[in-house]
């Protein structure tokens, strides 16, 4: 909640956790208050960090966050640390959660925030490749070549290995760039796999852009939070018209994205294992889900300015800086 929010805007703010909106829960479980979430890229991670950021505000959450509200954390590797922001008081219990684009070191991240769930989300890499090339602004100048009509298969053409070379799996930054985030990258597959699998042992949920919905659903039962802890308005959606992905397209994406494929196939079928062994009336949740969706949508819009609803509509950016600038004012005794 904002620190000079007004009475009836602080109501507003609490709304969607009062019992007239919340569903009354199924069985007795304790809400997730630590969570740390690997941020990827072009995977629809804004809309979940906007997500996992407006939770932590809305119970008085402390997040690490680098300094002057950057949406990234840089990890040093002279120091082996990550680039955060510290509290030198005498009375601080530590933090809570990560909610930025940042590189997955385990061990580094166990000593930030204490016991807490692991998350992440992915994306096919036919479509993130793609919606990467059309939105990033290095790649502006290809996009605009008046000598291309598809300036995306020029570009992957560009990456394309020369026939019969045997192409490493992390040889392209493009087509690994999520398993070099995530710690898995290997030049060797049966190693890329082996490092798959522990990353597996190691998450608690990774979440896939093209079931956004369902798994909201399962981050939900997960963290034991409410239907209305999960709610979203997409975020840097690109609404131009895409090229679709042809056969040559992909042909070329399975040789210069080896590791991102595996990684994703991995855990596209982990997904669908855990919708199966879901505790509860996994449909029947999900349709209650988006008509409580579908509700707090129209609210905001017919009221868009309410102290909620401009956290509804705000993108990771904006709101990593909410964050750092509301943590710079706590209150707590200095030692």
């Amino acid at each position: 909640m904002m620190e000079n929010s007004k009475p009836n805007e602080q109501l507003k703010l609490k709304a969607l956790s009062t019992d007239q909106h919340s569903p009354k829960k199924e069985k007795q479980c304790k809400p997730i208050r630590k969570f740390i979430y690997i941020k990827t890229v072009k995977t629809g991670s804004s809309t979940l960090a906007c997500i996992l950021f407006r939770y932590g505000l809305k119970n008085g959450l402390i997040a690490a966050v680098e300094q002057r509200g950057s949406p990234v954390i840089n990890f040093n590797f002279s120091s082996k640390s990550y680039n955060i922001v510290s509290y030198n008081c005498k009375n601080f219990t530590g933090f809570d959660l990560i909610a930025n684009q940042i590189i997955y070191r385990r061990a580094e991240m166990e000593k930030i925030v204490k016991d807490a769930k692991y998350i992440t989300i992915l994306r096919s890499p036919y479509t993130r490749i793609r919606s990467n090339f059309f939105y990033s602004n290095k790649f502006e100048h290809l996009r605009n070549s008046p000598s291309d009509s598809n300036p995306f298969l020029a570009y992957l053409k560009s990456l394309e290995p020369p026939d019969n070379t045997q192409q490493k799996c992390c040889e392209s930054r493009e087509g690994s760039d999520l398993s070099h985030r995530l710690g898995v990258c290997a030049t060797k597959l049966e190693l890329l796999n082996a490092n798959i699998r522990q990353l597996d042992r190691e998450l608690d949920l990774v979440l896939l852009n093209e079931y956004y919905d369902e798994s909201l659903i399962l981050l939900k039962k997960i963290m034991c939070w409410e239907f209305e802890d999960i709610v979203y308005y997409p975020q840097n959606v690109n609404k131009n018209r895409l090229p679709p992905i042809t056969g040559k397209m992909k042909n070329i994406i399975d040789k210069i994205a080896i590791a991102d494929m595996q990684l994703y196939n991995h855990f596209n079928k982990t997904f669908w294992e855990k919708v199966k062994n879901y505790d509860g009336d996994f449909e029947a949740d999900l349709a209650k889900y988006r008509n409580i969706k579908k509700r707090i949508t129209e609210e905001c819009e017919n009221e868009p300015t309410s102290d909620y609803c401009n956290l509804f509509y705000m993108d990771a950016t904006p709101m990593t800086k909410v964050v750092y600038d509301k943590q710079l004012n706590l209150q707590c005794s200095k030692p």
